[in-house]
């Protein structure tokens, strides 16, 4: 009888051995998997918010001085005088801004906005009512454009509400 339970024991002991040496070398697969997805995941947050903050651009965010703007100027349906063109571009810093950052045209001059960057923005006048390309409906990445024909002389600086830091002016005479 004696040989009989040190038999048994020595079965389920060996049974218990290879149960254990499966889940080793199953856990041996893993385990180093494991290890390698931190730095994995660590690393594709990091490229995240790289691509993030490069399609946000950078800039500048002071709030210096408001430029002064006069009465609203009515939007018309015509093309009169002449036409002048701000490109929104990728500046040499990285950042989104408009060229030129200041322009002067004539009472009547249709202004065209046009999108060079890959990602959209807006033509918002600081004012909130003078114009405003839309942000319901930006302006297409990618060569996107608005209009506006100025037929009020004064200064009208504007922004882009997607990205608060782009900022110019168009002065009309």
């Amino acid at each position: 009888m004696k040989g009989l339970v040190d038999g048994n024991k020595l079965n389920n002991f060996a049974e218990r051995r290879k149960t254990m040496l499966l889940n080793k070398s199953m856990m041996s697969g893993i385990l180093p998997a494991k290890k390698l997805l931190k730095p994995v995941l660590f690393f594709l947050v990091a490229l995240s918010m790289l691509v993030i903050l490069a399609a946000c651009g950078g800039g500048s965010t002071s709030t210096g001085g408001t430029t002064p703007t006069a009465s609203t100027p009515a939007a018309t349906a015509t093309q009169t005088g002449n036409s002048q063109t701000v490109m929104i571009i990728t500046d040499s810093s990285g950042s989104f801004a408009f060229s030129p950052a200041s322009l002067t045209v004539k009472v009547g001059t249709t202004v065209t906005w046009k999108n060079t960057t890959a990602v959209s923005h807006t033509v918002t006048s600081d004012d909130g009512k003078s114009f405003d390309s839309g942000s319901a409906n930006p302006i297409t990445p990618q060569s996107g454009t608005f209009n506006f024909t100025f037929t009020t002389a004064g200064t009208f600086a504007y922004h882009c509400a997607i990205h608060p830091f782009m900022k110019a002016t168009i002065i009309v005479q």
